[in-house]
């Protein structure tokens, strides 16, 4: 039972991070880290917020032009 609840978490954990991976994806995967049993999910969610957030601050900039302004 407690495996389905860790992956549980792991979800909430990955979908946290793709939303909001800068602020909510960072602190939640540290949060993570500090629980014994969800090391491991803490240093995916962790990761996958830094790539993620890194990706989104260069395609925002890269295309900011072509963005209409309001």
């Amino acid at each position: 039972m407690e495996h389905i609840f860790s992956k549980k978490w792991l979800w909430v954990g990955l979908v946290i991070a793709v939303v909001n991976p800068v602020f909510s994806g960072l602190i939640l995967g540290s949060l993570y880290l500090t629980e014994p049993g969800l090391k491991k999910y803490g240093r995916i969610i962790l990761s996958l917020a830094i790539v993620w957030g890194a990706a989104s601050f260069w395609l925002v900039r890269k295309f900011a032009p072509l963005l209409p302004t309001l």
